[in-house]
This record gives structure tokens, C-alpha cells and sequence, in this order.
């Protein structure tokens, strides 16, 4: 319930990822402040604008385990000779990991801490490492389109979230 939204993977250069990866904690911040002030703030973060679709609290907690994953991911290719990477079902993570059940501000605090520290890593990396691969779902990925797809992704789930609160507030009224 949720890719990059529109927004092609293959498009993004390194430089480009380390900017979104260090604005990410703001514009998750600003994208659901605006339930800070509201007295039923809790129940809309929570609520799914339909069974299919997740509410801005799943996003949240999505998004939080997908940055602190590709910083493991990368980690692992950078030190391994094309290491098999565990595939994961976004799906199950929400369903089976209580994200609707979860605190807030606690996911936009891992959000706030793993984007940055993803973005550091990135940083750090030198032009060949961007090339380096890994086994991925049964094929070969490089540690690039690794970093593209999660960070389309994190952007594709932000729009995602603030959809959730949309539908949400239109149906306290």
C-alpha cells in the first residue's frame, strides 16, 4: 500500500537521496504537525480511510523500519561480497507489527533518527561502493537502486500518509 507514488526511482542520484534523506524528518514532522493541535489527533493517525488503506500511523511505522532496514542492507553490501538480502512483505510489517497500534511521536523519532543516519552512510561511500550489489528477491541489486527504491519509497509514503489524514479529518466532520 504504497511505492514511490509517482515519483521513478531510477531518477534519483546519490547527492539527491542524501538531500531527501536529510529533509525526510522535517517533512514527516510538518506533514502530520497538523493533528498536533487537534483534541481527536490520536484517533485520526490511527484511522484507515478504508480496510484496503493504511491510516498516517502505519505509514509512520512503515517508513521507520524501511529507513533503519536499508541502512542495514547497505551496511551489508558495503562489507559483503554480494550478501543475500531478506526479502520483507510491507504488508505483513503492518499487520503483524502493531503499526496502528504504535505511539506517534515514537515513529517520528526513528524516523528522525535512521534517515539521518542512512544519509551519513551514504555520505561516506565511495563512488564504486554505489555499484557494489547484493541478492535481492532473486536478483542482483546494487547498493544505488537499493537507495532509489527506498527513498522513492519514504517519499511515495509521506504523500501517503497525508492522504490517510485527509480522508481521516473529512470523515470526523
Amino acid at each position: 500500500s504504497g511505492t514511490g507514488g509517482g515519483l521513478d526511482p531510477s531518477t534519483i542520484k546519490p547527492p539527491d537521496a542524501v538531500a531527501a534523506l536529510r529533509s525526510f524528518p522535517r517533512r514527516w514532522r510538518s506533514a502530520l504537525a497538523v493533528v498536533a493541535d487537534d483534541p481527536g489527533a490520536d484517533e485520526l493517525v490511527r484511522r484507515r480511510g478504508d480496510p484496503s488503506s493504511w491510516s498516517a500511523l502505519e505509514h509512520a511505522w512503515y517508513v521507520a523500519k524501511l529507513l533503519s532496514r536499508t541502512g542495514s542492507q547497505v551496511d551489508r553490501i558495503r562489507s559483503g561480497d554480494r550478501p543475500s538480502l531478506p526479502d520483507g512483505d510491507p504488508q505483513a510489517w503492518v499487520d503483524d507489527g502493531g503499526y496502528g497500534d504504535g505511539d506517534l511521536e515514537a515513529a517520528l523519532a526513528r524516523i528522525g533518527e535512521a534517515s539521518p543516519a542512512l544519509a551519513t552512510t551514504l555520505e561516506a561511500l565511495a563512488p564504486d561502493d554505489w555499484l557494489r550489489t547484493g541478492e535481492h528477491d532473486g536478483a542482483e541489486v546494487t547498493l544505488l537502486a537499493l537507495v532509489q527504491v527506498a527513498v522513492a519509497g519514504v517519499a511515495g509514503h509521506l504523500r501517503g500518509a497525508e492522504q490517510a489524514l485527509r480522508a481521516a479529518k473529512g470523515r470526523s466532520g
